[in-house]
């Protein structure tokens, strides 16, 4: 369907001025519809990529970045998703590795400098306990090999009373302060040791020409004649060990940041997937197919979004079959609407002719004419007034008082009117109505349009001898009416169409015998517009029967 095709109709002619406002109006309403679907827009047509089993990556803006065989580009969420998850991971392990090396020094450093002292103070123990030097120097290089460190006893002169390890085993050296070779410390550090603090440097040493953690801490009780205690612990085998360490950390970090650049990818691409789909499904919907649908398989937002475009789809793709049903009832409409003006028409135009041309030979003939015209004339009328009417009806504008209506009264009304046409076909009317019916709430003149449409298109079905019974009764908070006659029968392949405007099931009636077309499509509406509902019942040869509901309690919404 096409919005030309539309507007060729509204300006064929063949509408009034009102009903070409109304499809004026419908086509400014769908136009949005209409827009979205049947546009196809171009820009996003892509060029297939010829060859998509290459691998490898480039990284150059622009260019297609190949991994297991599936293309994505610098700006793709695929890439960029991937990019923001491993500069992340990078960004944290880089920091996470500085501090932890930086920590590990710490830790490292302060356990070694611990176990010094922890070794100081075994030695003051010895050098409290022997007083035989020789003895002490014996036990101090077994300490000093076990440790692989120096020890140093100073003494209250601050000289090297002994030593051992290292390389340096002299005794009884004077310090030199303007010299501090002798003895690896300062007066500053002389003058901590003698508030009771404990020195720990870490660092180059020019005393043993090497990088050294040293621990210098006073002794209590100097009646050995020691006053301090150093120990030296060189720091290669120590930054050896700990170097061990860091190479040990970096290759995990090295492994982590692999492990998770592949992990991003796979979920950078996992997430990315159903978009993509989604973008796919997009496309095919712009270029008019509807079918498509995501396949969705998680319940997070990508999940919820890929349901809205599937929802969208086939929400599209009703619109898409309305807007041609309804194509093809204007269509409809406007063909039956013309024929059905045309013929009254033509007819009133050949006698209307001859009159002009003096071709009636008497009055009778003359009055003939003109009650020919007459007829045509009310045909058209009732043409024009049921289309008005079931058009109002159907956009919620026809304007009726609702109330409780008797359908006894009713009844009667109608069977005095039809009493005398069904006499005349030879047929015998019949109405039964059980007098326990309650009133049914809604328009008095609209249910007894009902009544008149039903009865008047049986009679027109029912050959003479036939016969047509009109009951009602209550069921529930309802009532029931049927409209059974014994005539011709509509065939089961009409039955589902008999409500559409214009429809004929019996293809061989003439027009004298038929009526605008319009009666049960009236019916069906004014049955729904009060809330009910009809159905119909036929067997070709046997008769129809007519059923229809009606309330008997206001609704909560009138129209």
């Amino acid at each position: 369907m096409s919005m030309k095709l539309l507007k060729n109709f509204i300006s064929s002619g063949a509408f009034s001025s009102a009903k070409k406002a109304d499809s004026e109006k419908f086509l400014q309403l769908d136009h949005k519809s209409l827009t979205i679907l049947f546009k196809i827009d171009t820009k996003h047509k892509k060029k297939k990529v010829k060859d998509s089993r290459r691998t490898g990556i480039r990284c150059r803006v622009g260019r297609w970045i190949q991994i297991r065989g599936d293309n994505m580009k610098l700006n793709s969420i695929v890439t960029k998703l991937w990019l923001a998850i491993t500069a992340l991971v990078l960004m944290v392990i880089g920091i996470t590795g500085l501090v932890h090396t930086d920590l590990m020094d710490k830790i490292y450093y302060q356990q070694q400098a611990n176990q010094l002292i922890s070794t100081g103070h075994r030695v003051a123990d010895l050098a409290r306990t022997e007083k035989n030097t020789a003895m002490l120097e014996a036990k101090l290089d077994a300490v000093s090999g076990v440790m692989d460190n120096n020890i140093m006893i100073i003494n209250s002169n601050n000289g090297i009373h002994s030593s051992a390890g290292m390389g340096i085993e002299s005794a009884d050296m004077l310090p030199d302060l303007e010299n501090p070779y002798h003895i690896p410390l300062t007066e500053n550090d002389l003058e901590k040791l003698s508030k009771g603090e404990t020195i720990i440097y870490r660092g180059r040493s020019e005393f043993f020409q090497t990088d050294v953690l040293s621990v210098a801490m006073p002794v209590k009780d100097a009646t050995s004649g020691a006053r301090i205690i150093m120990i030296h612990a060189p720091l290669k085998p120590l930054a050896g060990q700990l170097a061990s360490f860091k190479i040990i950390t970096f290759y995990t970090a090295v492994g982590g940041i692999i492990l998770a650049t592949i992990l991003s990818l796979f979920f950078s691409r996992q997430v990315a997937r159903p978009l993509l789909d989604m973008n796919r499904v997009a496309l095919a919907m712009a270029s008019g197919d509807f079918l498509r649908q995501v396949k969705v398989n998680t319940n997070d937002e990508v999940g919820l979004l890929a349901n809205s475009l599937n929802t969208l789809s086939v929400q599209l793709q009703e619109k898409l079959a309305q807007l041609e049903r309804l194509d093809r009832a204007r269509r409809e409409f406007v063909a039956n609407v013309s024929h059905e003006i045309k013929t009254p028409l033509t007819i009133m135009q050949g006698f209307t002719e001859a009159l002009l041309d003096n071709l009636a030979t008497d009055e009778d003939e003359r009055k003939s004419y003109l009650n020919n015209i007459a007829e045509e004339i009310k045909r058209l009328r009732r043409l024009v007034n049921d289309i008005l009417d079931l058009n109002k009806i159907e956009e919620g504008r026809f304007d009726f008082v609702r109330d409780y209506v008797d359908l006894n009264s009713v009844s009667a009304s109608v069977q005095q009117k039809f009493r005398a046409l069904a006499e005349e076909s030879g047929i015998e009317l019949t109405f039964n109505i059980d007098k326990k019916t309650p009133p049914v709430y809604g328009s008095q003149d609209m249910i007894k349009q009902v009544y008149f449409n039903l009865i008047d298109n049986a009679i027109r079905h029912t050959p003479a001898g036939g016969k047509i019974l009109v009951t009602a009764f209550p069921k529930a908070d309802q009532v029931m009416v049927q409209v059974k006659d014994t005539g011709r029968g509509i065939p089961a392949e009409d039955l589902p169409m008999i409500w559409e405007r214009f429809y004929k099931a019996d293809k061989s009636r003439t027009r004298g015998q038929g009526g605008t077309g319009l009666g049960l499509a009236i019916v069906k509406r004014i049955i729904e517009t009060h809330g009910g509902w009809i159905s119909v019942e036929s067997k070709p040869g046997t008769g129809t029967t007519f059923t229809f509901i009606l309330p008997t309690g206001p609704r909560k919404t009138h129209r």
